[in-house]
């Protein structure tokens, strides 16, 4: 039986440090350019006077539109045997797209640019996620997507920072406020996708029928994963429902001005990365599933102090809560989802899980926000806000419950290889 670990030959590490070494430069990179804008969307959105159920449609159209055509995107990649091609076209389009978005005055438009945004991303991330599963050996993997997640989220913040103060320097108008963020955002997703283009990558070319029996072939024959992706998805479409009512707590109850918005998210991303040092070599040693389940109970508890929120003192508490249990939550079901996708089919694997949590995300984003609007119109902003999202925060615990069902990939591939000897 071939196995690949720590006695893999000093030469075979040799080679892939330095692909690793590029990627970490791209993660660096386009972090900044996510930093830039990203995180100031959804307050654009809401200071354009769009309402609740657009904001829900944000959230539903680009999380469904990113997910959903990463299931076609994924057996592109593995049919084609190539990634880096996906992802620097989808890069540089992604980019591009923020240099449209400078000067825009409709909620409309900018919806409609961020749709195509996410159309155009979701090329990239079934082909980045099994580009990291090539160049990662199979016993560093939860290390290697934890120090990749710390790189991206330290970029990210630092370019979160510059655009609030930015924007609180530049507030003459929405327009100019929000002019060189996105600019900058365009500019530094140029440079980071081409980066990438330095990596030798090895095709490893598969046959993928076009049926969609065929490329839902993932859920029908690995159980595990199946199991897996049917659980995360009951429980996307609950994690889902406030997020488009975020946004309403921090610009019209809180009233946060933009570097309160930017720290908001500074101390999200800080948290994550302080738990992520820690995690991937807590993954690797103790498992996946016990982090799933901390993480996923843990993050039950963040729409509760957006329902109780006076000031934003409470946003930061959140966030940074919020941040710690997201942070073990990435770590452990990227390194779970690596475990239990052939090495040949990750691209199909990650596509076809991204694209259910797509569609979970849809469906929630766009109930809660028509849920918030409802509340909102009977009860008032505040008080509507509060019970929603007490609500939402009951929803989330309890549908958390199901991931005691998942089995612990590492405890299989243990039981396989007894099984071989």
């Amino acid at each position: 039986m071939k196995h690949e670990g720590d006695a893999a030959p000093l030469l075979e590490k040799k080679k892939i440090s330095e692909p690793l070494r590029i990627l970490y430069i791209r993660q660096i990179v386009t972090a900044f350019s996510n930093g830039f804008a990203s995180p100031f969307v959804s307050i654009l959105m809401v200071q354009l006077n769009a309402s609740a159920f657009m904001l829900g449609l944000l959230s539903s159209l680009t999380n469904f539109i990113s997910n959903f055509f990463q299931f076609m995107w994924g057996a592109v990649t593995d049919a084609v045997g190539r990634k880096v091609p996906f992802i620097v076209i989808g890069g540089l389009s992604t980019s591009f797209i923020w240099l449209l978005a400078i000067g825009t005055k409709q909620a409309q438009f900018l919806l409609l640019l961020v749709a195509l945004q996410s159309f155009m991303n979701s090329m990239v991330t079934p082909a980045l996620s099994a580009l990291i599963g090539d160049l990662a050996p199979p016993m560093r993997r939860g290390r290697i997507s934890a120090s990749l997640n710390i790189f991206s989220s330290l970029g990210s913040l630092v370019a979160t920072l510059i655009s609030g103060y930015i924007m609180m320097v530049d507030d003459k108008s929405l327009t100019f406020m929000y002019l060189f963020p996105f600019l900058l955002a365009a500019i530094t997703g140029f440079v980071g996708n081409l980066v990438i283009l330095k990596i030798r990558e090895k095709p490893t070319r598969r046959k993928v029928s076009a049926r969609p029996s065929e490329l839902i072939k993932p859920l029908r024959e690995n159980p595990t994963f199946r199991k897996f992706a049917e659980i995360s998805f009951a429980s996307m479409i609950i994690q889902s429902l406030p997020w488009g009512v975020f946004p309403f707590v921090i610009v019209d109850v809180v009233r946060a001005n933009m570097i309160q918005v930017a720290l908001i998210s500074v101390i999200n991303g800080l948290f994550i990365l302080s738990v992520q040092r820690i995690a991937g070599n807590l993954v690797d040693r103790v498992g996946r599933k016990p982090f799933i389940l901390v993480g996923k109970f843990g993050l039950a508890t963040f729409p509760l102090f957006y329902a109780f929120a006076t000031s934003v003192t409470y946003l930061y508490l959140g966030n940074a809560i919020g941040g710690a249990f997201n942070g073990l939550l990435m770590v452990a079901s990227f390194a779970y989802m690596l475990d239990v996708s052939p090495n040949d089919m990750r691209g199909e694997y990650f596509g076809v899980y991204n694209s259910l949590m797509g569609i979970g995300t849809g469906i929630g984003a766009l109930i809660g926000g028509s849920l918030a609007d409802i509340f909102m119109s009977h009860l008032g902003l505040v008080m509507g806000l509060r019970y929603v999202l007490l609500i939402f925060a009951i929803g989330r615990f309890s549908v958390n419950f199901l991931f005691f069902k998942i089995k612990e990939p590492s405890r299989l591939i243990e039981d396989k290889r007894r099984s071989t000897l």
